[in-house]
């Protein structure tokens, strides 16, 4: 950088000076004054030069020195006038011929300026890189970036934004957190009861998360790290044994991170909030707003909390069911009638919060009924038969299903069973709006079913969105529901990591998720994945919770199609409007445009322009 004390005087303070030039005598004793204080002030012309010498960033990295603040910059060799200006401030004032010659008397000093100069100029060492570098001309030119996307280079629609290049050998940090050390991650993965026996067959639960992590580990930016799984079987359901899982889990392996893979209905609440409360960071397939307000940071989701789905849920209802007669019971009794409103839910959403979104949406619920969503199966069918009962007593026309995908199937056998018959209000919580679920609900009660869900359109005889990921890595499809269970799982954790940089820490990892840009659903105009973004901005809270937005569907119990493989599939999601997909408090007011073929879509046979995942050589 050039010494603004070696710029010439501008021409008017020239011109000033040959006017003035019978203050010379003046001038000379300010000159003089001037230098005193300078000398006094700052120091010698020699420790003026050593600051410069510490303090100014090289020539090499000049421009983002003047994008920074000018706190470290020194005074006195870089800018005369501001070490002017404090020595002024010590003299009584005089004429303006002095307080112009000043400068000038400035100038007349080589040495300092000359000192200056040459320490200004010296080359020092280039400041370090700072990771993970989003954003950043560095990070688009990493040889693993598509700089047309401002992505990483896999064939996924929502693959996580471009990072600086990790160079090899490069120090991390080491054991930054428990779970952490300079070469692994560890992953507890808790499984159902047995299935850690399997790990080397191909179709086991173990298996298939190895198979997806491998994925990540080897096309996301880790930072020097491996992500290492270990898995655990899970004991029981009770409050004893999830208590007893997380114990071990901790205990045996000391894990970063934690998912909860069964798939049998075992209880998670317990072992989740548990790992959480011990440090652990907790990836779940559904946890509540509550949950992750009262432990932030530790425990997160892919899909929508309670709160999130209730807004989507509450405004739906408000604008295109409370006001409209009953249309779509399966009682011929209702049809006609004015809609009541009621809901049945877990335990683990707030009455009280739906309530008031319910009032500010302009309905009321004149039922709501929960159910302990970890109770033991026997324990909930019991419940939902008396449940059935006591919304059929309150005359409920249309109900709200805040139920997950297993309860789902006890509520509408037991609503058969008691011959009620209302209409079904989708929510999508626990994915009860994936169709492999919903073919197995009571066909009678969910023929009347329709509302807002977070699951979009899917591909014919593509598993999901990560399929293409899993056979572009492997040179396979995947071949197991675990396989494709782990991509859609693992996938938003392993983001997290990417964008956290080499200092991991449950900070760092939160820091990281808030740092990746909104993706899919209608953040891209696309219609077969929800959208999905974390932190603040979109919620009036932090959000640690996927799929925002949700689109309008209904259950077509007769839709009927043949797969590649020769299998008949009957029953499906008929999503309105060609999946179009809504934020919260995008919902127009209107009456729904469900059970009518013609304005729905059943499956796409393949994917839309903007679902299309980029194509890329392995």
């Amino acid at each position: 950088m050039t010494d603004s004390a070696n710029t010439p005087e501008p021409a008017g303070e020239q011109s000033l000076l040959r006017r003035l030039r019978w203050y010379l005598a003046i001038a000379v004793v300010a000159a003089v004054v001037i230098i005193v204080l300078i000398v006094s002030g700052g120091g010698s012309d020699d420790d003026d030069g050593d600051d410069t010498t510490g303090d100014t960033t090289p020539p090499a990295a000049e421009e983002v020195a003047d994008d920074e603040p000018m706190d470290d910059a020194p005074t006195v060799g870089d800018d005369p006038a501001g070490d002017a200006a404090p020595s002024a401030s010590d003299e009584p004032e005089d004429t303006g011929a002095i307080d112009d010659d000043a400068p000038a008397a400035t100038v007349d000093e080589p040495e300092s300026t000359d000192d200056d100069t040459a320490a200004a100029a010296e080359p020092t060492e280039p400041p370090e890189p700072e990771f993970p570098g989003i954003g950043s001309d560095a990070a688009l030119a990493n040889p693993h970036c598509d700089p047309e996307t401002g992505r990483i280079r896999v064939p996924l629609v929502d693959a996580p934004p471009c990072v600086l290049e990790w160079p090899e050998g490069a120090d991390n940090g080491g054991n930054t957190a428990p779970g952490v050390t300079a070469d692994e991650i560890v992953m507890v993965v808790r499984v159902d009861s047995g299935q850690t026996e399997f790990v080397n067959d191909t179709g086991s639960i173990p298996r298939g998360w190895l198979d997806g992590a491998d994925i990540f580990n080897q096309n996301f930016e880790f930072w020097g790290r491996q992500v290492r799984l270990e898995f655990i079987d899970a004991s029981g359901s009770t409050e004893v044994a999830q208590r007893a899982d997380a114990t071990q889990a901790v205990n045996d392996f000391q894990p970063f991170l934690a998912v909860d893979a069964t798939t049998t209905g075992e209880g998670k609440a317990i072992f989740e909030a548990e790992m959480a409360a011990r440090g652990v960071i907790v990836w779940s397939t559904g946890v509540s707003w509550q949950e992750t307000q009262d432990q932030p940071g530790f425990r997160w989701s892919a899909l929508a909390d309670d709160r999130v789905t209730m807004l989507h849920v509450a405004e739906y209802i408000g604008k295109r069911v409370a006001d409209y007669p009953v249309q779509w019971a399966g009682d011929d009794d209702m049809i006609g009638e004015p809609r009541r409103i009621g809901m049945i839910y877990t335990d683990r959403w707030s009455r009280d919060f739906m309530e008031d979104q319910a009032a500010q949406n302009g309905f009321e619920l004149v039922e709501a009924v929960s159910y302990d969503e970890g109770a033991e199966n026997t324990q909930r069918q019991e419940r939902a038969r008396v449940i059935a009962a006591r919304m059929k007593d309150a005359g409920v026309t249309t109900v709200i299903a805040g139920t997950d995908n297993l309860f789902t199937r006890t509520m509408t056998a037991a609503a058969t069973e008691q011959q009620w018959f209302p209409e079904w209000i989708i929510t999508g919580y626990s994915g009860h709006d994936t169709a492999f679920f919903a073919r197995g609900y009571d066909q009678e009660q969910w023929a009347h079913a329709f509302g807002p869900g977070p699951i979009g359109l899917s591909v014919a005889d593509q598993p999901n969105s990560l399929a293409a990921l899993f056979e572009w890595h492997h040179g396979r499809e995947p071949v197991s529901l675990s396989e494709r269970f782990s991509l859609s799982t693992l996938k938003p954790p392993m983001a997290c990591l990417h964008a956290a940089g080499p200092n991991l820490t449950p900070e760092s990892f939160t820091e990281g998720c808030f740092a990746l840009p909104p993706s899919l659903g209608a953040y891209c105009d696309c219609v077969t994945s929800p959208g999905a973004a974390y932190g603040d901005g979109r919620l009036p809270w932090t959000d640690y919770t996927g799929f925002d937005d949700m689109t309008e569907k209904w259950w077509d119990p007769a839709y009927e199609r043949t797969t590649a493989s020769g299998r008949v599939v009957v029953g499906e999601y008929m999503k309105v409007d060609d999946g179009r997909r809504y934020a919260v408090g995008e919902w127009t007011e209107q009456q729904p445009r469900v059970f009518d073929p013609d304005a729905a879509i059943g499956i796409l046979y393949e994917f839309p322009p903007n679902d299309t995942p980029p194509s890329y050589e392995r």
